[in-house]
């Protein structure tokens, strides 16, 4: 036995052999992947008073542009590229009489081609004004009714939608088919300058009365429509 274990080579160990750990490994791959590009929002005022999301997620929160039609396009593809996965967010938008309007979603949006129950969900106006204060013209908030069922649909060929009818801004030019879109997904997408609503179903009634958050007209030709959101809930996903 003594003769065999002599007759043995013993090799040196090079220091570049050992073998390095999973977790080494794990942090030179990490060193070697290029840095995720870092979204840019936009530099703009808030729309709205705080108060607004005073009960919701946002709250407290730094709240920044990340979806402006104008400047990103008014494509249902551009508002989901821009806007999905980024929390709670207030929804803001002009027409081109220039009446403001918006919306509260405390979902988000992620292309998921289905549809949320909640309450939270609101819509609201700002109050026409022969001022042109904005702090004259205070907001009016439409809570969701008829139950929490299906308060927000988030198509993906389509833009912002609370409720069957409440109000859709984009809307799907093509049938959804189930809980998924077409083959295609690529064809009947949205237009963002285009909306409509009916209220009483699934949003309350204007104070006034009546069934469109447009007052006297049930569809509206938009100029503007901005999503903001918390870039630090943002950061979460």
């Amino acid at each position: 036995m003594a003769c065999i274990l002599n007759s043995i080579a013993v090799l040196p160990i090079s220091r570049k052999s050992i073998t390095v750990s999973f977790f080494d490994w794990a942090k030179i791959r990490r060193a070697e992947e290029p840095p995720k590009p870092q979204f840019k929002y936009h530099d703009i005022d808030l729309p709205f008073p705080p108060s607004l999301v005073a009960k919701t997620y946002l709250r407290g929160r730094e709240l920044k542009c990340c979806y402006r039609a104008s400047v990103d396009g008014f494509s249902a593809v551009d508002f989901h590229r821009r806007s999905d996965f980024k929390g709670p967010c207030v929804v803001v938008a002009h027409t081109s009489t220039s009446f403001k309007f918006g919306a509260f979603n405390p979902e988000g949006y992620r292309s998921t081609d289905d549809y949320y129950d909640t309450f939270d969900a609101f819509l609201f106006y700002w109050k026409e004004s022969e001022s042109e204060s904005e702090s004259s013209e205070p907001l009016v908030m439409l809570p969701k009714v008829g139950g929490s069922g299906a308060a927000i649909f988030d198509y993906a060929r389509g833009g912002p939608q609370f409720g069957a009818d409440g109000l859709l801004i984009g809307p799907p030019l093509t049938p959804v088919m189930g809980v998924f879109t077409g083959p295609d997904a690529s064809s009947g997408v949205g237009d963002l300058r285009q909306a409509k609503s009916r209220l009483g179903l699934s949003y309350a009634k204007r104070e006034d009365g009546k069934e469109s958050i447009f007052g006297d007209v049930g569809k509206a030709t938009l100029v503007e429509v901005q999503v903001f959101c918390s870039p630090q809930i943002a950061s979460l996903f």
